[in-house]
Formats: structure tokens, sequence, C-alpha cells
């Protein structure tokens, strides 16, 4: 059946609210909640280096529209050290931006900074900046790791926030390139992580669960895999409680390779395609 114009302009603003989430949860959440672990020790920073950028491409599919390009991100670890209190920091800056269809329907243009301190991967500093079709905000994170608590600013409202934290706080980036370093060499099938992230004005613990070693096909190639399975919460965003599936490539860089997800209308397919300036060679299979 060949769907009319119209038609599948209405399939696509169905999707809207899947859409409002699309960077949020399926860009930026899914690998902050897909590749979180919590560990007492301070970490050995092995995975990553300063000029390393990868990016995604973001695919959306249902019946009514079929394979659509929806989006890309892109993750960059700036080549300056920043520091902050006199404490040397990577400065990480994540781009999210909506294409094709989406894009004239509901644009999307997101971007995320993380300061993380080079010592303990903890964020010192974290900015947002979000323009989601007619919705926009601007927010400004402090975070006081050595007491607990975090600051924040909206710039957009001049509301101020102060927060009382647990011990290692991460937020939405730093999340991503702290778990990169940590050694899943003797995780158990089953096994879950934990690790709490500052979202908005307050801390989450999110849980994922280890499933096992996979291969898998991308463009890029053939990679082996580790594989995950977030918690995330069931509504009617997400078609069953964890509808997420994560791979991360099993070498030294703990890349994040692809992330399915069901959604109420349809799933979103996210994959690495371009990388460079990786600390280690990237395993093909």
């Amino acid at each position: 059946m060949v769907l009319s114009g119209n038609h599948k302009n209405n399939c696509l603003m169905k999707t809207k609210k899947c859409l409002i989430n699309l960077f949020f949860i399926i860009t930026f959440s899914i690998l902050s909640q897909g590749l979180s672990a919590q560990n007492d020790s301070i970490i050995n920073q092995t995975a990553f280096q300063r000029g390393e950028k990868l990016r995604f491409k973001l695919y959306y599919h249902s019946r009514a529209t079929g394979n659509v390009s929806a989006g890309e991100l892109v993750s960059e670890v700036k080549p300056e050290r920043i520091y902050i209190d006199n404490n040397p920091n990577y400065h990480i800056v994540m781009v999210g931006k909506s294409k094709g269809a989406f894009n004239w329907f509901f644009k999307v243009r997101d971007r995320f900074e993380s300061y993380i301190d080079e010592h303990h991967l903890l964020p010192s500093l974290f900015k947002k900046r979000i323009r989601e079709g007619d919705y926009e905000t601007q927010r400004v994170v402090h975070f006081n790791q050595d007491s607990g608590s975090i600051t924040y600013h909206n710039l957009k409202n001049g509301f101020k926030g102060l927060v009382k934290t647990p011990y290692q706080v991460q937020d939405l980036v730093s999340s991503i390139y702290y778990i990169r370093n940590w050694d899943f060499t003797s995780a158990c099938i089953g096994q879950k992580y934990y690790l709490n992230i500052f979202l908005d004005d307050s801390v989450h613990q999110i849980q994922f669960e280890y499933l096992g070693i996979k291969t898998i096909r991308t463009k890029l190639g053939r990679f082996e895999c580790l594989k995950f399975k977030p918690r995330v919460i069931t509504g009617d965003m997400f078609a069953e409680e964890s509808p997420m599936t994560i791979y991360v490539s099993n070498d030294r860089n703990h890349l994040p390779i692809l992330a399915i997800s069901k959604l109420s209308l349809g799933s979103v397919r996210m994959e690495l395609e371009e990388y460079e300036g990786l600390r280690f060679s990237l395993a093909l299979k």
C-alpha cells in the first residue's frame, strides 16, 4: 500500500510525543541509562582521549512511515584541557539535531556540555541548551562532589536551586564516559549495575542488566559487543518496561555501537556511523 502525502504526514504527527523524548531519552538517555554502573573505587581513565569524536545516526521505523532518518548525535571530547578550581577537566560536547521529515515538523537543536574532573571522572560543571519545536530552555549545573551538593540555574526563567546529593553523582554526558572505563570481563549474565545521575532538578538511580556477549553487524562492519538492557519507566511512550537494547564494543574503547528501542508507535535505532581520534583501534570481527 502506498501512503498519500497527507496520510504519511498525519502518521508522523501522531509520533510527536515520542519525538519530544527523541533526543532526551533515545539519543542521550539511552546511552547513559544503558551504560551506567557503580563502583566505590577511583577510576583509571583509559578508554578515551582528547580529540575523540563520535557521530551517531538515528532512525525511526513504523508501518506507516517505513524507515526514516530522524536525526544525528555528535559527541566530541574537545582537545583543550579546562581548569576548574585549579583541577584539570575534560570538556565534552554533545550536539543532537533532527533531520529529514522530522526536521520540518518538529525541529530539534540540542546541545549538552560536561566538564569532567580528569582524576575521578566526576562532573564539575554541566550545561544544556534545548530547542525542540516551540520549547526552549537553558540550564547551568555546578557539582560540588566533596560536599555532596548541586546548584543549578535555569537561565530561561532565572530560577536557582540547591540539591543535596549522594556521593559520586554523574550528569547525562559524563555518565557515558565514566562507565566506558569499567572492566566487564568478570560480569555475569543477569548482573545489574547502578549509577546516580542528576537530571533537571533531582538525582535518579539508574539500573541496567548485563545480557552477555553478542556479535552484531552495522554499516561499519561486524563487532563483538557487550549487550545491556536498561530498566526504564513504563508509560505510553514505551511498549514495554525495558524496550531498549544497547550494544557496546567488547574492546578497550567500550564504544556504544548500536541501540534499539521499541516505542508505542514503531521503533528507533541509533547506530555509530563515524568516529575519529579513538585511543585504541576499534576491533572489527
